[in-house]
C-alpha cells in the first residue's frame, strides 16, 4: 500500500474507533452514575409484563404508573435505553421513567435484544415495534390512551425510535397510520445511521443500513418530534439532527431541536433532569394534559 493510502486508512480507522468509543463511553459513564442515583432516590418497583417471546426468551416491559390514576387512561411513553446498540439494560431508565410517571404519564421501559453474534439492530428494531403493538393492544389493562404513545430514545436507541416513525412498523396503528409512535422524544440521537461506522458493522448484512437510517427513510411527514442535544456533541453531531429536523419541517412535520450550549454527548445530572422536564412539557402542550 502506498504511504498516502496508508495515512488515509489510519485516519479513517482512528475516526471509526473514536466514534465507537464515544458511544460506549456514553453508556459506561452514565450507567453507574444513574444506578447510584436510583438507589439513593429509592426507585419504586415497576410492574412487569412479557410483551414478546423470541427463541424461548421472554422480553419484558417495565411499567411505572402515576399514583393518582383515578380510573382514567393516561398518555404513555415507551422508553428505549441506549448503549451503542449492544450494551446497557432497562434499569438505566428507571429513574427517568419514574419521573414521567410522577408527571402523570404511564411510562414503560423496554427490554430488547441487543446486537451480538446473532442479533443486529434489525432485531432490536423489531422488538421496539412489537412493544408499541403490545402497548396499544393491551392499552386498557395498562391504563393507556392508545392514541397517545410517545417513543423515547437516546443516542443509539434514538435511531431505533426515529426509524419507527420514518420507516414505520408495518401496521396501520398510531396517528401516522404506520404502526409507529404518536410522538418522538429523542436525546442526542443517531439519525444518519449510514454515516455511523459502528451501526454499519453491526447490521451484519441483515439489511441495508439505509433501510433503518432515519435520515434516509424520512420521505413524508412524521409525528411531532422533539430533539434535545448538546451543541458540542462529537459522537452524534448536532448538524445531523439539524438536517433531519429541517427536512421533517419541509415535509410538513412539527420538529423542534433544542441545543444545549456547551454540552457533549454524555450529559450531567442537571442537564438530564432539565431535558426530562422539557419533554414532559412538550407532551402536555401537544395533548393538553395530563
Amino acid at each position: 500500500m502506498a504511504e498516502g493510502e496508508s495515512s488515509v486508512t489510519l485516519r479513517r480507522s482512528r475516526r471509526y474507533c473514536a466514534a465507537v468509543l464515544g458511544l460506549l463511553v456514553g453508556i459506561t459513564l452514565v450507567t453507574p452514575l444513574q444506578a447510584a442515583e436510583d438507589t439513593a432516590n429509592q426507585i419504586a418497583a415497576p410492574s412487569t409484563s412479557v410483551y414478546r417471546n423470541v427463541d424461548g426468551r421472554d422480553l419484558r416491559a417495565f411499567k411505572f404508573s402515576p399514583s393518582d390514576l383515578s380510573g382514567t387512561t393516561r398518555p404513555g411513553i415507551l422508553m428505549v435505553q441506549g448503549g451503542a446498540w449492544s450494551r446497557g439494560s432497562p434499569e438505566q431508565l428507571f429513574r427517568a421513567a419514574q419521573f414521567f410517571s410522577e408527571k402523570g404519564f404511564i411510562s414503560v421501559v423496554l427490554e430488547y435484544r441487543l446486537a451480538d453474534a446473532t442479533n443486529s439492530p434489525v432485531e432490536s428494531f423489531s422488538d421496539v415495534c412489537h412493544a408499541l403493538a403490545f402497548m396499544r393492544k393491551d392499552a386498557e389493562r395498562l391504563g393507556l390512551t392508545s392514541s397517545r404513545i410517545a417513543l423515547w430514545g437516546i443516542s443509539s436507541s434514538g435511531q431505533l425510535a426515529a426509524a419507527a416513525a420514518t420507516t414505520g412498523c408495518g401496521a396501520a396503528q398510531g396517528s401516522a397510520g404506520n404502526g409507529g409512535p404518536d410522538v418522538l422524544l429523542l436525546v442526542s440521537p443517531v439519525v444518519d445511521a449510514v454515516s455511523d461506522g459502528l451501526f454499519r458493522d453491526l447490521m451484519k448484512g441483515h439489511a441495508k443500513p439505509s433501510s433503518l437510517s432515519p435520515a434516509h427513510t424520512l420521505t413524508r411527514s412524521i409525528v411531532p418530534t422533539l430533539i434535545i442535544q448538546g451543541d458540542a456533541d462529537r459522537t452524534t453531531p448536532i448538524e445531523r439532527s439539524k438536517a433531519f429536523c429541517a427536512r421533517a419541517q419541509e415535509l410538513g412535520s412539527r420538529c423542534e431541536l433544542v441545543a444545549l450550549e456547551g454540552k457533549g454527548h454524555v450529559l450531567d445530572r442537571e442537564a438530564r433532569d432539565g431535558l426530562l422536564d422539557r419533554q414532559a412539557t412538550f407532551l402536555r402542550e401537544l395533548w393538553q394534559g395530563p
